[in-house]
């Protein structure tokens, strides 16, 4: 990987200035303070924070810190973007810019060539290492040059013949460069991956950076590979992979025979069969994919063993170097893995075990492998600068590096419960306001972190708090129901610590991408498109697709007929036509036909009843026009489904795979969402400690503007956000 991005429309004009306007605390927003000191900021991030949610437990009392917020300044829910998804929405709140413009506008796009879906937020490719395939031949004659001109003059002054001198130091040369070369070419990958970012846009620490203002940024989501920018520091989100190059890979070590993960798992997670539950226990760590040098392994694979104790009261575990001693329900600290490619070039990443149980069989769950923030391999940056991983280690230890921190893949899977999935959240929670605590009281302009907990915990908890939810229980309920409410309390202690914690004449922003809505019923748009005859297949098909295909390069659509469909569906609630000279194969004429079969979908699709319940799965379809006016046609869907409440698309149909049926219940814990729910659905919120002018409700890239609007900067192009402050 790399930590260059391509970013075109970056350029900040030369006609960017700072202005002389400052406010103090008792100042209206926009006048000037009296000394003429400038604003500071902290903006604070918590994903996927509902606003209905939050008023109602403001107003019973439980959020008393943000209860605060919203009598002493403002509050108000905040209008999401289309699609309501954390990459798209947060790429707005970072650009100004809608969807249409920033490109981020789902988790997965499509290939129009061959119609497979990959990552949306950025590309991969390979670039040469170095020299390439010419590595062994650059690095053998330097070699052999060097040592045959240090050979040659230590001989001359020796005082050794001419010709006897050169040809001893040819020797040399030759030998030392061939050894050199093969060393290099051999050893030396002769190319790297290359990840690209693909959200398009000047980012508000960009534009504030280049004003002169010091912005640091804490885990802002689609910031993988961390760009530099002027006077600022960045910790890379959601986007920055783990070390198998995956949103997160977990691990699940068992002597259970036959275990299988929960029915319907699309994610990657990997199992590895224990041979036994007693005595000593040899087994495979499988590391990253090997891109370095494919031809000679798949992944890289290093050797794990566990040692039961004959009490069973302990196992041990030892890998690269570590040995380890844990009971059943303790967690490790952190502990370093090193695979190795060759003897020369190694990648180190960091993970904690936690022992399930012993007896009466072995069950270890080992959390994704992320890259390690004190040896980071060269190719690889997941700050910008890169000096800065190294300085939040020293001063806070180490961190989970994956931009999906929180691990949802296990509980989803059925490897771990509720119980370790909540040790994991309070741990990552920890660690994280740790952080926050201490860069509060440096130096900074704007102070920007990022907290994913709150929809973590609502994805995968929702349905002990949601009696209509297929998995809810009574007895889950009653331990587990006050869960989510934890999260948002949670948030408000973490706000009233930096209202303590920040200088008093700051200014405080708390800021959600979107909320939340039960997902207790599956709509699958292929197979809607199927019944209906816009997507033809040939003959029936059982196949599953999982997030492990993307990876490895898996197939899809395996039974559609390309010649006879007209439209299909992949991502979180996205339709495409297969159009004429877009699509790889695509039939449908540009023009009269496509707008015709865009309005017929439009039209047909929220009329569809589910049988089971008589309601209307699809609350409204939006056409990409309607949702952004400006786009890349070649990139963006011809239309959003959005879903009413309790429903959401399909896992399986967002990789392109047909159901058998086009609603079926949700049996997945996985029990609330958001993605392709009815934006005014899932409003988000914002709080601000001075009073904003709110004529509408705002919008999520209205906080841009704000932002610059205190600084008196102005943005190169026009935004599609507004500055709340009163004029």
């Amino acid at each position: 990987m790399t930590t260059k991005r391509r970013t075109p429309g970056r350029t900040l004009s030369a006609a960017l200035a700072l202005a002389a306007a400052t406010l103090w605390p008792t100042a209206a927003p926009g006048s000037a303070a009296s000394d003429g000191g400038a604003p500071r900021v902290v903006v604070l991030g918590f994903d996927g924070a509902d606003a209905a949610m939050t008023a109602q437990w403001m107003d019973e009392g439980k959020l008393p810190n943000l209860a605060r917020l919203r009598d002493e300044g403002t509050f108000s829910p905040l209008r999401s973007t289309i699609p309501s998804q954390t990459p798209v929405s947060w790429s707005t709140f970072s650009t100004g810019l809608n969807p249409g413009r920033h490109a981020i506008f789902d988790f997965l796009k499509r290939d129009t060539a061959t119609y497979r879906p990959s990552f949306a937020a950025f590309d991969e490719t390979t670039v040469p290492f170095l020299y390439g395939e010419r590595n062994g031949w650059v690095f053998g004659l330097g070699a052999g040059a060097l040592v045959f001109a240090l050979v040659l003059v230590a001989l001359r002054l020796f005082r050794a013949r001419p010709a006897k001198a050169a040809a001893i130091a040819l020797l040399f040369g030759a030998v030392a460069g061939g050894g050199v070369g093969w060393v290099a070419a051999t050893m030396l990958p002769a190319q790297r991956p290359l990840a690209i970012n693909r959200q398009q846009g000047e980012t508000f620490w960009e534009v504030l950076g280049a004003a002169g203002k010091k912005v640091r940024v804490m885990r802002m989501p689609v910031t993988f590979p961390p760009e530099p920018y002027p006077h600022g520091e960045l910790l890379a989100g959601l986007g920055t992979p783990d070390l198998s190059f995956r949103i997160g890979k977990p691990f699940y070590f068992t002597s259970e025979l036959f275990f299988q993960p929960r029915s319907g798992n699309e994610v990657s997670i990997e199992i590895v069969e224990l041979v036994d539950n007693k005595g000593i226990i040899d087994a495979s760590l499988q590391g990253p994919p090997n891109k370095l040098f494919p031809g000679q392994s798949d992944y890289i694979r290093i050797p794990i063993r566990f040692d039961v104790a004959a009490d069973k009261s302990r196992l041990g575990i030892e890998v690269s170097g570590a040995r380890l001693a844990l009971a059943a329900g303790e967690w490790s600290p952190w502990v370093r893995f090193v695979f190795p490619f060759n003897p020369l070039i190694k990648l180190t990443g960091i993970g904690r075990f936690r022992v399930l149980s012993i007896e009466p069989e072995v069950r270890v769950y080992l959390s994704p492998i992320q890259f390690d923030p004190e040896n980071l391999p060269p190719i690889v940056d997941v700050t910008t600068p890169r000096s800065f991983a190294g300085d939040l280690v020293r001063r806070f230890g180490l961190f989970k590096t994956i931009g999906w921190m929180v691990d949802t893949w296990s509980i989803k899977g059925g490897t771990i419960d509720d119980d370790v999935f909540f040790e994991d959240t309070d741990f990552t929670v920890e660690t994280d306001e740790k952080m926050l605590a201490g860069l509060l009281a440096d130096d900074w302009d704007v102070y920007f972190h990022y907290f994913e907990f709150t929809d973590r915990v609502q994805h995968v908890m929702w349905r002990h708090i949601d009696p209509e939810h297929p998995l809810h229980t009574p007895e889950d309920g009653a331990r587990y129901g006050g869960s989510i409410l934890r999260a948002y309390q949670d948030m408000d202690r973490i706000v009233g610590e930096v209202l303590e914690r920040m200088p008093q004449d700051a200014y405080l922003f708390v800021v959600s991408d979107h909320g939340f809505a039960p997902w207790r019923r599956t709509m699958n748009y292929n197979t809607w498109l199927a019944h209906e005859g816009y997507l033809v297949l040939q003959g029936e098909s059982d196949q599953r697709a999982n997030l492990e295909d993307l990876f490895d390069k898996g197939t899809f659509f395996q039974s559609v007929d390309w010649s006879k469909t007209r439209a299909y569906a992949m991502g979180l609630g996205n339709i495409y036509v297969n159009l004429q000279g877009r699509e790889g194969q695509g039939i449908v004429p540009p023009g009269e036909p496509y707008q015709q079969l865009v309005a017929e979908i439009k039209d047909r699709l929220p009329r569809y009843v589910d049988p089971e319940t008589g309601e209307h799965p699809v609350a409204y379809v939006f056409t990409r026009d309607e949702a952004y006016g400006v786009y890349d046609p070649e990139l963006i869907p011809d239309l959003f489904p959005a879903n009413a409440s309790g429903y959401r698309v399909g896992w399986q149909d967002t990789l392109g795979i047909v159901a058998k049926r086009v609603v079926e219940p949700n049996l997945d814990v996985w029990s609330a969402d958001h993605c392709s729910v009815y934006p005014p659905l899932v409003d988000g919120i914002l709080f601000s400690n001075r009073h904003l002018t709110l004529a509408e409700k705002p919008y999520m890239a209205d906080v841009m503007p704000t932002l610059l609007d205190l600084y008196g900067v102005e943005s190169a192009v026009p935004l599609d956000g507004k500055s709340l402050l009163r004029r």
